[in-house]
C-alpha cells in the first residue's frame, strides 16, 4: 500500500515539473526586453515593477498630487519623516498618509468643535490646539500618548514648542501675574515669567535651543526682536510692512518677506549677522520652506498662467530651478519638505487640500 502511494507521489511530482518547464519556455522570448513580457499571466503577480497608475508611478511624474481628499488645517510631517499628519477642517479628526504610497490611516476619530490651528511637538505625540469661543480663543494642551487634556484658558496670545518640545513658550498672562512673555510644560505647569512687557499682542517663535524670539506690530509694519531666556532682547529686523518670516531648520538663518515699492520682495539674514539678502524672487515667506542644510529654499511663485502658483528651488545665491508648474490651480497657503527634502507638500487655500510633489 506504501508502494503503491509513493509510486503514485511520484508520477503527480515528475507531471507538474514537467508542465511548468514546459510553460516557462514557451514565455520566453529572447527578443523582447524582460518588461515587455508583463501581459497580465501570473507570473506578473510577483513582479516587483511599479505600475504607471500606481501612487509611487504618478509621483515621479513630477506632477502635483492630491495627498487626500479631505479639507485639511495644520498639516505636518511625522515624527518618522515619511507621512503626513493633519486635522480634518470641520471635524478635527486627525488623519496620517504616507508619503511613499499615499495610505491614509486614521489616528484620531473623536470630533473637535470649533478648532482653529494645532500646534505639534516634535514628538508629534504632544498638541496645543486652539478653539473658538464666544467669549475668546482657548489654547487646550492634549497628549495621543497620555490621553491628558488641559485646558490652558483665555490668556494665552502666542504659543510655540521648544525645538525638542520639551517646553512651550508664550506670550500672554497668568491670573495672579502681569502680562509678558513665559516658559513652561506643555501642559502649562511650571511656568515662568522671562520678560515683562504691556504690549497688547506678540508672536512667539522659538527656532534653537538657546534663542526665542517675538515680533510685534508697530504704527508702519512689525519689528522681530530675539530673546534669551535670561530676558534679554535684541532687535533682528526693523519695522516691515507685510512681515512674514520661516527659521531655517536649525535656527541658524531666517528667511522672510515683507512689501517693496515693487510688490513683495523675498530676503534672508544669517542670524548672526546684520546683512540681508535679497534672493530676487517676489512670494511670500508663507509659501517656502528651508532645506534640511540650510542652503536652499523652496517656493511657490506665482506665475502668470492660470495655474497659479508654480514651485521652485532657490539657491541662497538667487538662482532657481523649476520643480513644477503644475496643471491644478494652487494658490499655496502652507509648504513644507518631508524630513529628506525629497517631496514637497502643500495646502492649497483654494480647496483646503494638501497635495504632494516628488523632488
Amino acid at each position: 500500500m506504501n508502494n503503491k502511494l509513493l509510486i503514485t507521489l511520484t508520477v503527480i511530482a515528475l507531471s507538474f515539473t514537467a508542465f511548468l518547464s514546459g510553460y516557462l519556455i514557451s514565455q520566453t522570448d529572447f527578443h523582447r526586453s524582460p518588461s515587455s513580457n508583463s501581459n497580465g499571466n501570473i507570473l506578473d503577480k510577483f513582479s516587483n515593477q511599479v505600475t504607471t497608475n500606481s501612487p509611487e508611478a504618478l509621483l515621479r511624474g513630477k506632477e502635483l498630487f492630491g495627498l487626500s481628499k479631505r479639507e485639511a488645517i495644520s498639516p505636518t510631517i511625522s515624527q518618522e519623516k515619511d507621512s503626513v499628519l493633519y486635522y480634518e477642517k470641520g471635524t478635527g479628526k486627525v488623519f496620517e498618509v504616507t508619503l511613499k504610497d499615499l495610505r491614509e490611516k486614521s489616528v484620531s476619530d473623536v470630533p473637535l468643535v470649533n478648532l482653529i490651528k494645532t500646534l505639534w511637538a516634535s514628538s508629534r505625540k504632544e498638541v496645543i490646539s486652539l478653539f473658538y469661543y464666544p467669549g475668546g480663543g482657548h489654547y487646550k494642551y492634549f497628549n495621543y500618548k497620555t490621553r491628558a487634556s488641559v485646558d490652558l484658558g483665555t490668556t494665552i496670545k502666542s504659543l510655540a514648542f521648544s525645538p525638542d518640545g520639551g517646553q512651550v513658550v508664550y506670550f500672554g498672562g497668568r491670573k495672579d501675574d502681569s502680562q509678558g512673555i513665559f516658559i513652561s510644560q506643555p501642559d502649562g505647569s511650571s511656568s515662568k515669567k522671562i520678560f515683562s512687557s504691556r504690549l497688547e499682542n506678540a508672536e512667539i517663535y522659538w527656532p534653537s535651543d538657546e534663542l526665542l524670539a517675538f515680533r510685534i506690530e508697530v504704527a508702519d509694519g512689525s519689528e522681530l526682536y530675539s530673546l534669551s531666556k535670561a530676558g534679554e532682547i535684541k532687535k533682528m529686523l526693523d519695522s516691515r510692512d507685510g512681515l512674514e518670516i520661516k527659521w531655517s531648520k536649525d535656527g541658524s538663518r531666517l528667511l522672510f518677506s515683507q512689501k517693496t515699492e515693487s510688490g513683495i520682495g523675498l530676503f534672508y539674514k544669517d542670524v548672526s549677522s546684520e546683512s540681508e539678502i535679497p534672493l530676487n524672487v517676489s512670494t511670500s515667506t508663507s509659501k517656502c520652506d528651508w532645506s534640511i542644510d540650510g542652503k536652499t529654499v523652496v517656493c511657490g511663485i506665482p506665475g502668470s498662467s492660470a495655474s497659479g502658483d508654480e514651485i521652485y528651488e532657490i539657491g541662497l545665491d538667487g538662482t532657481k530651478k523649476l520643480l513644477s508648474s503644475p496643471t491644478t490651480r494652487i494658490d499655496i497657503a502652507e509648504l513644507f519638505l518631508s524630513g529628506l527634502d525629497d517631496y514637497v507638500v502643500i495646502l492649497n487655500s483654494l480647496d483646503s487640500k494638501l497635495y504632494v510633489l516628488k523632488k
